[in-house]
């Protein structure tokens, strides 16, 4: 199966379980707000998009295009917890999350590593990248801070310079209660979308 074959089955799964939700009832415990009957406002990394109830279309509010695939596909899994979230404080990482240990090279080569090799100490430039996120700054490392991913999700950047014995390096960390709300897959879709918009 192709890349564009799995996200477009991901797509159709969600989209028939997602049929018959009640968004009305289910917004206030996910943390979304109600457009218009036929219609979610989702939240999404910095920006906004609209939903369709109809066809379950995410569609960018400032482009008015369709959003990434993976994008998506990360608001109807959202759309689909049963339980509501919650904030346990306690931070992971993805070593922690289900196979998380056995991908965790491939997850670091497809985000952290490469905001560091192209970061590096530049953290100026870090710092004008982070506005694009929703964001609470923190005292970790040399540069962090708390973004928020989506509903009542968030996740936490910790960047660290290089010197002449260690390279430049940048980890994620998210609440434990991430595991109750996406899939391992998802979550490296989120950390890919976050680094590559640090860039």
């Amino acid at each position: 199966m192709s890349k564009t074959e799995a996200f477009n089955e991901a797509v159709r799964i969600a989209s028939a379980k997602l049929a018959d939700a009640n968004f009305a009832e289910n917004a206030g415990r996910l943390g979304f707000s109600l457009e218009s009957p036929d219609t979610i406002l989702v939240r999404i990394l910095g920006g906004d998009c609209t939903v369709s109830t109809k066809n379950f279309e995410v569609i960018d509010k400032v482009t008015g295009k369709a959003v990434k695939p993976e994008v998506r596909i990360l608001v109807l899994h959202y759309l689909l917890c049963e339980s509501t979230p919650s904030l346990t404080g306690k931070l992971i990482s993805f070593r922690e999350l289900p196979g998380g240990q056995f991908y965790y090279g491939p997850f670091q080569s497809r985000s952290v590593n490469i905001v560091a090799s192209v970061i590096k100490n530049d953290l100026e430039r870090l710092r004008k990248n982070f506005v694009r996120f929703d964001l609470r700054k923190l005292e970790l490392g040399d540069l962090s801070a708390e973004i928020h991913v989506i509903g009542k999700v968030y996740a936490t950047f910790v960047y660290r310079t290089g010197d002449e014995e260690f390279p430049a390096s940048a980890e994620l960390f998210f609440d434990s209660s991430i595991k109750g709300i996406f899939s391992t897959e998802d979550v490296t879709f989120i950390a890919s979308l976050i680094c590559r918009r640090l860039l």
